[in-house]
């Protein structure tokens, strides 16, 4: 139902008078920051126009959800690619993660009229870019329009309700510790089946958008498809170009042993480059690889240690539950043991598969333990299951002067003042420089009488 409302509100602001609108002003080649939507002013956006720009051709069109409204940082990872291939960014500074639809509701109803009325967009080449909860806000405008010529989903969740109704090309992509990554790999085999247009790539990192060559490549494979679908005119230089590039990125990861991930990578080539190229070279070359003795080793040992960290998943979610509801709450070296924090530390430091399988396991317990029970033990108001919770965060990644400071406020909160007051300090010393949250949080009233807490005050004050 909420998809059937938004669709309603977004074809009564596509109908509005063209004469209403007033005219953009932005600087070419320059990120413009704060533009209010006519549709709804208390919606906002960056917009960037790329060198060349003029008002008598259309343009394709991306538009950027980032999860916590981060406009400017999430259009800058597409600078490039809209300077070289000619896009206009149109990025949010209202889309959020985490929380309730209704301000993404919001911002997709207010910046669709934006594309349609007041840029010479390229009504056939609108694109969506986005990061984790951003990536659902692309797959629900996507079946919600039906008008994306693509969707660059980052780091993103597996909605199969959100992806059945989507028929646009999906360019998946996450970090190889992104506690989403089986998540991607699992929209990639989905859109397999389905039959869109489909491509993923990994890069070195956990839960955050996508580097900068990534964010290029994934213009680049748009503007393949759009050449094949004839939305835009073949260049069969650039074809050339991206094909030789793509040839020697995948012979580079078969000559590092990355023998699935070439595989994948030829394979993928093979789909791009129908209609566009002979494509019996790489068509080839992924057959050779797949059929070797060293590619079925390395298949067994993925999934060996996927094993691994599935049992572990579901190992560590029965503890999150036990946190939850447990009447006594075990001290923290108890936990960390059942949590098993030591060995996937001390397995994150082997290569290869084990480590990178590791770490992306302590980044999930990080994420759990860190942000998503504080979370809702804050809400809650169960500060000394948010106290247990954080000291365990902080056994996983003791240089969080966040969680150290979180810590402080629950440990007040239960009237710990000395404990309160040691993990205070460390937050301060690992760079913890609110000070307007230090001098005006409830939650350490019960250290503002302390001379030592007024010391730290006057410290970070200096």
């Amino acid at each position: 139902m909420r998809y059937v409302t938004l669709l309603a509100v977004l074809c009564i602001a596509i109908a509005a008078p063209a004469s209403e609108v007033p005219p953009l002003e932005a600087t070419i080649g320059e990120m413009a920051q704060g533009i209010s939507c006519v549709s709804d002013p208390s919606q906002t956006y960056t917009l960037y126009l790329p060198p060349g720009f003029t008002n008598d051709r259309r343009w394709p069109v991306l538009l950027v959800f980032d999860p916590r409204g981060r406009s400017v940082l999430a259009a800058e990872l597409f600078r490039e690619a809209a300077d070289t291939y000619g896009w206009i960014l149109v990025s949010s500074d209202n889309t959020r993660s985490d929380g309730p639809w209704e301000p993404n509701e919001k911002a997709i109803a207010a910046l669709w009229p934006e594309v349609h009325d007041r840029l010479p967009a390229d009504f056939d080449r609108i694109y969506a870019a986005g990061f984790s909860g951003g990536g659902a806000m692309a797959y629900v405008l996507s079946r919600t329009t039906h008008e994306l010529a693509g969707i660059l989903a980052c780091g993103a969740r597996h909605f199969p309700d959100s992806l059945k109704e989507v028929d646009a090309p999906i360019f998946s992509t996450a970090g190889d510790i992104d506690f989403n990554y089986h998540e991607m790999h699992a929209v990639d085999a989905f859109l397999e089946k389905q039959g869109n247009p489909h491509r993923l790539a990994i890069f070195e990192g956990g839960h955050s958008w996508m580097t900068r060559e990534v964010a290029l490549d994934a213009i680049e494979w748009f503007e393949l498809l759009a050449m094949r679908s004839e939305l835009r005119d073949r260049d069969p230089q650039l074809v050339e170009k991206l094909y030789e590039a793509g040839v020697a990125d995948a012979r580079a990861l078969e000559s590092d042993g990355r023998l699935i991930e070439a595989a994948r990578r030829f394979n993928e080539m093979g789909r791009t480059y129908v209609e566009l190229r002979d494509t019996a070279e790489v068509h080839t070359a992924a057959l050779k690889i797949e059929g070797s003795a060293e590619y079925r080793s390395r298949r067994k040992q993925v999934k060996k240690w996927d094993a691994f960290e599935q049992q572990y998943l579901e190992e560590m979610n029965r503890q999150f539950a036990e946190l939850r509801n447990a009447e006594i709450i075990p001290p923290a070296a108890q936990m960390a043991r059942r949590f098993r924090i030591e060995e996937l530390q001390r397995r994150a430091l082997e290569p290869g598969l084990e480590g990178v399988t590791a770490r992306r396991a302590l980044t999930s317990l990080g994420t759990g333990v860190g942000y998503y029970l504080p979370r809702d033990f804050m809400a809650a108001e169960q500060y000394d299951r948010l106290a247990a919770s954080l000291e365990l965060a902080l056994k996983v990644n003791g240089q969080n002067s966040v969680a150290w400071y979180n810590l402080a406020c629950a440990r007040a909160r239960l009237d710990r003042g000395e404990p309160a007051l040691s993990a205070l300090a460390i937050a301060l010393d690992l760079g913890f420089t609110n000070t307007e949250l230090l001098t005006t949080d409830p939650d350490l009233d019960s250290l503002r009488d302390r001379d030592d807490f007024k010391a730290m005050l006057a410290s970070v004050a200096e």
